[in-house]
C-alpha cells in the first residue's frame, strides 16, 4: 500500500494509524470523529475494470459514488469505510457497470473479515450476547456464525448435506440427548477412535436411528458399536450394522446398580436405626472404595458393622465395580454369573430388580472384554452430550435446531 502523508493537526489526538490491510484499496483519507468512529474514505487501486457484457477492459469513468460499509473495530473504536465505487463505461458495448467490491461482497455492507470475526464470536458465545457486544442484528450474526461453522466443518473433512455418506468408523458411539426433555430427542453418533462427531440426527426410534446408520459408507468395517441398554437403538444396530458387536457402555451398566443401591441407602437413612448413623455420611457409602480416605473408610465401616444390610449392599456394588476392572474375557462370563446369584441370593429387593439388564443384555455386557485394552466406552459421546447441554443452558435452550447441530458438530474447532 503507497505511503500516506498526514498533515500535523494540533487538535488530534495523539497515536498512530495502522495499515487498512484490504488488497486492493487505496487509503483516500482518514479521520477520527467526535463520536469514536474512525472513518476512512478508500477507492480501488486497480484504473480500469472489465465489463460484465463484452468481458474487455474499460478505462472510462462514468461516474463514482460513495459507499458507506462497517469494517472490523480498532480497539474501541469502530471503523467505518468510505468505498469510492466507480462506474465504467464501456466503449466497445456502450453499457455501464459498477466495479466489483471485493472487501465486502456485491451488496453487502460489511467488510468480509468483519463477518468472519463475528461468526467466530458466535462460535462460542450466544448470538443474542454476540449481537448486543457488536452492535449488530441478531439475524446478521446468526448468518455469520452459519457461514464461518459450515466453512470449518467442510475444511476439516465434514459435510452438513443430510443425504450424503458417512465416513465409517471402526468403533461407533451412539447416544441420545434432549432437546425439549420428554418431547424432542435427538441422536449423537461418534467416531470414537478419531474422537469427533460424525452427526447429529432427529429422533430416536427404530425406523430414525436406521435412517441414520444406513447413511454409513461401508457398514461390514463398523467392528463394535458402543451404547447404552437403549430399546431402539439395538434393533438398528441389528438391522443396519449386523457385523459389528454391540458393547453395552460399563459405566451404564454400574449406573444402573447405583440406582437400586442408592434406594437401598435413602430406605435405611429413613429408618429409626440408620437415620441417626447416616445423617450427612450417605456419601461415604455413594463414593467409591478407592476415592475414600483412611479415616473416611473407618467411619464408613463402622456404620456398616450397625447396620449390615446396608454394608452387604455396599459389598455387591463394589463387586460389579472390582469385576469391570480386574477380570479378562475367560473368566468375564463366570464370576458376572456368580455375582448375579449372589445378589438373587443375598442383595436386597431394589438391587435384585435390577439384574433384568443382566438377563437382557448379558452378551453385550460381557462383550465389553473382548475390546481389552482399548475398553471401549461411550465416554466421549457423553462427553458431547454434556456440553450440548452446556450449550443449551448458554443460549437458553435452542428453537433453531440446524445451529445447534451446527454447534455440535464444530467440536473442538470452536
Amino acid at each position: 500500500m503507497p505511503s500516506q502523508h498526514i498533515t500535523e493537526d494540533p487538535s488530534r489526538p495523539e497515536g498512530m494509524w495502522v495499515p487498512l490491510d484490504l488488497p486492493g484499496l487505496h487509503i483516500l483519507s482518514q479521520e477520527l470523529q467526535a463520536n469514536g468512529t474512525i472513518r476512512v474514505e478508500v477507492i480501488a487501486t486497480s484504473t480500469q475494470a472489465t465489463c460484465p457484457s463484452c468481458h474487455k477492459p474499460c478505462v472510462k469513468i462514468h461516474d463514482t459514488r460513495g459507499r458507506k460499509k462497517r469494517d472490523s473495530a480498532l480497539r474501541e473504536h469502530r471503523v467505518e469505510l468510505i468505498l469510492h465505487k466507480r462506474r465504467f463505461s464501456c466503449l466497445s458495448c456502450r453499457k455501464s457497470f459498477t466495479e466489483a467490491d471485493s472487501a465486502c461482497g456485491r451488496r453487502r455492507r460489511t467488510t468480509l473479515r468483519l463477518r468472519e470475526e463475528i461468526g467466530k464470536m458466535a462460535c462460542t458465545q450466544p448470538v443474542e450476547h454476540v449481537a448486543r457486544t457488536s452492535g449488530m442484528g441478531s439475524r446478521f450474526v446468526r448468518e455469520c456464525f452459519e457461514s464461518v461453522a459450515r466453512a470449518q466443518i467442510e475444511r476439516t473433512g465434514g459435510s452438513l448435506d443430510d443425504q450424503q455418506p458417512l465416513p465409517t468408523p471402526r468403533y461407533l458411539g451412539i447416544d441420545e440427548f434432549a432437546r425439549r426433555k420428554g418431547h424432542v430427542y435427538e441422536t449423537i453418533v461418534c467416531d470414537l477412535e478419531a474422537r469427533r462427531v460424525l452427526e447429529v440426527w432427529s429422533g430416536r426410534k427404530l425406523e430414525e436411528v436406521a435412517a441414520l446408520l444406513e447413511r454409513l459408507s461401508d457398514p461390514d468395517a463398523v467392528q463394535a458399536v458402543s451404547m447404552d441398554m437403549s430399546a431402539s437403538y439395538r434393533p438398528a444396530v441389528h438391522l443396519c450394522l449386523p457385523q459389528a458387536q454391540i458393547v453395552v457402555d460399563h459405566f451404564h451398566v454400574i449406573q444402573h446398580v447405583m440406582k437400586g443401591f442408592k434406594k437401598v441407602l435413602s430406605s435405611w437413612a429413613h429408618k429409626k436405626e440408620g437415620k441417626a448413623l447416616l445423617e450427612g455420611k450417605q456419601h461415604l457409602f455413594l463414593k467409591a472404595k478407592e476415592a475414600l480416605s483412611e479415616e473416611q473408610a473407618q467411619e464408613r465401616t463402622q456404620i456398616g458393622e450397625s447396620l449390615p444390610q446396608l454394608e452387604l449392599a455396599w459389598i455387591l456394588k463394589e463387586e460389579l465395580r472390582t469385576w469391570y476392572a480386574t477380570v479378562c474375557a475367560a473368566t468375564a462370563a463366570k464370576e458376572l454369573d456368580a455375582w448375579v446369584e449372589k445378589v438373587q441370593q443375598q442383595g436386597p429387593e431394589p438391587m435384585r430388580q435390577t439384574l433384568s439388564a443382566f438377563t437382557n443384555w448379558r452378551q453385550e455386557i460381557l462383550a465389553f472384554f473382548q475390546f481389552l485394552p482399548t475398553r471401549l466406552s461411550n465416554g466421549f459421546v457423553e462427553g458431547k452430550n454434556n456440553r450440548t447441554k452446556a450449550i443449551m443452558r448458554q443460549g437458553y435452550g435452542y428453537r433453531n435446531r440446524s445451529h445447534l447441530r451446527l454447534r455440535i458438530l464444530l467440536g473442538k474447532i470452536a
